[in-house]
């Protein structure tokens, strides 16, 4: 570490003051969201909490445990600091069904319960990057049905780069977890694969959730993935369209 470094290390962090926040929550109320309720309740002034409501789904947040939060890191903790923690909080909501609907996109993440495996899911892009969307314990096997569909049709018109690295191919987007939308069409890549010199079509993937997708020949996948830090499996790609959803 550089002695700058250091002495950066030793400066003291500035705390998030509560009543900053809550004004900066006022604030946002009075604003407004397009679709959005945003409720402050303050009958507790000791636990102010802000709400989101949209639709069928409702997030509250304790301002107090939020500006422990926002004090802990290194947030800037003036008006307009505080006013961005609070729309990032407000992007990060729960998905709603119909948005999840008009704007899901497949994607592989790791299970919920877990075990370790890979699952579809359905990720919707947001301002902070992208939230996953769980159904709400009302809404019907159909309408999941009918999200899954358009999230797994709308993936292949997500802009993924395709570029070769020797004998491996590497899928990358943007938002990094968004690669993997390329594997819900895995003909196209196969045929972008053929196009720059590597034919894969008895090749395996090696997925890591956040992580750029590679795809090799076998035995360089199982290569890849034992080379690896991060948790990470290998399957056949003809496997993945098998994969279950979240």
């Amino acid at each position: 570490m550089t002695g700058l470094g250091a002495a950066l290390r030793l400066l003291p962090r500035r705390a998030c003051d509560v009543d900053d926040l809550v004004d900066a929550a006022r604030e946002l109320c009075a604003a407004g969201w397009p679709g959005l309720r945003l409720v402050l309740d303050e009958d507790d002034p000791r636990r102010p909490t802000l709400r989101v409501e949209e639709d069928e789904r409702s997030q509250g947040v304790d301002l107090l445990e939020l500006a422990g939060g926002i004090s802990g890191g290194t947030h800037d903790v003036g008006p307009a600091g505080l006013a961005a923690a609070l729309r990032r909080w407000v992007d990060e909501r729960p998905v709603t069904d119909a948005e999840a609907r008009r704007r899901g996109i497949a994607v592989l993440g790791w299970s919920r319960t877990g075990d370790g495996t890979l699952t579809w899911q359905v990720a919707v892009r947001r301002g902070t990057g992208s939230v996953t969307w769980t159904p709400h314990p009302f809404t019907s096997a159909l309408d999941v049905l009918a999200v899954q569909g358009a999230a797994r049709a709308r993936a292949a018109d997500v802009v993924v780069r395709c570029s070769a690295v020797g004998p491996v191919l590497l899928l990358d987007a943007d938002e990094p977890q968004l690669a993997t939308a390329a594997l819900a069409a895995p003909e196209q890549v196969l045929d972008r694969a053929v196009e720059i010199g590597l034919p894969l079509g008895a090749g395996c993937v090696v997925v890591t959730p956040g992580r750029a997708v590679a795809w090799a020949a076998p035995a360089v996948a199982r290569r890849l993935a034992g080379e690896s830090t991060e948790p990470c499996a290998v399957l056949p790609w003809r496997a993945v369209a098998d994969l279950p959803w979240c």
